[in-house]
């Protein structure tokens, strides 16, 4: 396993904000799950070939622990926006509907 606890902080603040700004930007939750699962999946088995004291095992284990840790963060993203949705549907609708029929009578 690598031996650099940046490595792990580096990795897992990046997997939090690509997450939330893949999330934000295109509105489509499981990209960075499936990709964070892919890519780390394939360094997992490549990085050992170039370095001695690596084994696939725990990098495998990683990548799945990021792809989960994407996932959580990409559906509780997904939850917080439909709910601010719905909250501002519901804040702007009624009054709206009330508005337009004011405005109706007077017209």
């Amino acid at each position: 396993m690598v031996n650099d606890v940046q490595f792990y902080i580096y990795t897992i603040l990046a997997v939090i904000i690509l997450s939330m700004a893949i999330g934000f930007f295109t509105k489509r939750y499981f990209i960075m799950p499936i990709l964070t699962l892919v890519l780390m999946g394939i360094a997992a088995f490549v990085l050992p070939n170039f370095y001695d004291n690596l084994e696939w095992q725990p990098l495998a284990g990683y990548a799945a622990f990021l792809a989960v840790l994407s996932f959580v963060v990409s559906m509780s993203m997904w939850v917080v926006k439909r709910n601010r949705r719905r909250a501002k549907e519901l804040r702007n609708g009624p009054g709206e509907t009330i508005d337009e029929a004011e405005h109706k009578k007077e017209i």
